[in-house]
């Protein structure tokens, strides 16, 4: 709620440069969290994240034991991806700068979409890389007609016994 009345903000207890920074702020992370939400839909930004997801995936299995092959291609992922929204969001807001969308993320996840905060959470948390990579490969999987045990195991548990 914007609140240009001077007088308003003062029977508030608010100084007027405090309120107008404020809205400042709201507008910059509205504007930035939009155009976040914009690019991750993108065809281009979903195309690039299914072809590094496809080309990497069968490298990843589930098992606790991390293979040292998994951190150069985090760190593409990481390069790849985030380049590509960087370079997105200069073309979007000429006066992007990625700490400050970081720190106004940070301050308020609350407020960001639980879906595109998790594909920007990817990008700082290994373990959460990770999962989206082993989902995306059991999609493959099912996909390609191939089920993973898992799933052929209870449906073998609840057919009737002759």
């Amino acid at each position: 709620m914007a609140m240009s009345n001077p007088e308003d903000l003062e029977v508030m207890g608010i100084d007027e440069d405090v309120a107008h920074k404020s809205d400042e702020q709201d507008v910059e992370f509205d504007t930035l969290v939009g155009h976040l939400q914009d690019i991750v839909l993108e065809d281009g930004f979903q195309d690039l994240q299914d072809e590094f997801l496809s080309k990497h995936c069968d490298e990843f299995e589930e098992e606790e034991e991390n293979k040292l092959v998994y951190t150069d291609i985090y760190n593409s992922y990481i390069t790849k991806i985030e380049g590509y929204i960087c370079n997105r969001l200069k073309e979007l807001h000429p006066n992007f700068q990625m700490e400050m969308l970081l720190n106004l993320i940070k301050s308020r996840k609350d407020e960001v979409d639980p879906e595109l905060f998790d594909t920007l959470a990817s990008f700082a948390d290994f373990m959460l890389f990770k999962e989206t990579i082993l989902n995306y490969k059991s999609q493959k999987d099912n996909e390609m007609g191939e089920f993973p045990s898992l799933v052929v195991t209870s449906l073998a548990c609840g057919l009737p016994k002759s």
